[in-house]
């Protein structure tokens, strides 16, 4: 029971961002409204509000767009939320921001507007954390994450029309840089106590495990006293031996 409730409950995650996305597209084509310039516009300062509204508009012509979008924000926000449940929150957040802001600068003229530009980046910094890590859970995810959104690294040259691949390709590279920035963070690779020597030198290895030591430096690094017991033989005098 536990353990179900342990990969329940990081649900919420990617429920609460669904739900926000489909509550926006609800209130659009209930009052037959559009919403896209609320996107992010290049280099116009009214277009920086864009960077935080820019996620949770989708194109409002039919369901493809933000059907697309949910699927991936569904696994991959429960992946990040179950795996990386410290930093899930800093993570998405990061990459929503810093991405956003990155197409703001440098995308081409247009609303961009769309969460694909954040799946990028939670793939992105899904894949590289599990190869960074080298242990095992992370790194079937890892291999999860490439059969399944593979593909999708097709999505960040230009070549659909009427696709950001600036957002996409920023959002990946944020996910990206992020993963190496928090390589360190969250679940490790279990280190052996052997392993651990590979951070000093041979010699200092040598010398500290290997070289054999007297019997009166063993006993002493255990902070104990030194007792020395001597043997004195003495000679028979026949020399007949015992059976």
């Amino acid at each position: 029971m536990a353990s179900l409730k342990r990969e329940i409950w990081p649900l919420w995650f990617p429920i609460l961002i669904l739900a926000i996305m489909w509550v926006v597209h609800y209130l659009q084509l209930s009052n037959g409204i559009s919403w896209s310039n609320y996107g992010v516009y290049p280099r116009k300062m009214e277009g920086l509000k864009g960077i935080f509204f820019s996620p949770w508009l989708h194109s409002t012509k039919d369901f493809s767009h933000i059907i697309n979008n949910s699927f991936p924000v569904f696994v991959l926000g429960w992946c990040l939320r179950y795996y990386y449940r410290s930093m899930s929150v800093f993570a998405f957040t990061f990459i929503w921001f810093v991405s956003g802001l990155c197409v703001w600068i440098s995308a081409r003229e247009s609303f961009h507007i769309g969460m694909s530009g954040v799946i990028y980046g939670l793939a992105g910094f899904l894949f590289v954390s599990g190869i960074l890590r080298k242990e095992k859970r992370v790194m079937a995810l890892s291999l999860m994450v490439a059969f399944l959104y593979g593909s999708m690294i097709w999505g960040i040259f230009p070549i659909k029309e009427g696709v950001s691949f600036e957002g996409h390709f920023w959002g990946m590279l944020t996910g990206v840089v992020l993963a190496i920035y928090l390589k360190s963070e969250g679940p490790q690779r279990k280190k052996y106590a052997w392993e651990e020597n590979d951070d000093i030198g041979l010699d200092e290895f040598e010398e500290n495990y290997w070289m054999p030591k007297s019997e009166e430096e063993n006993t002493l690094a255990k902070g104990a006293k030194v007792y020395r017991i001597k043997y004195h033989f003495k000679k028979r005098d026949d020399s007949s031996d015992e059976g």
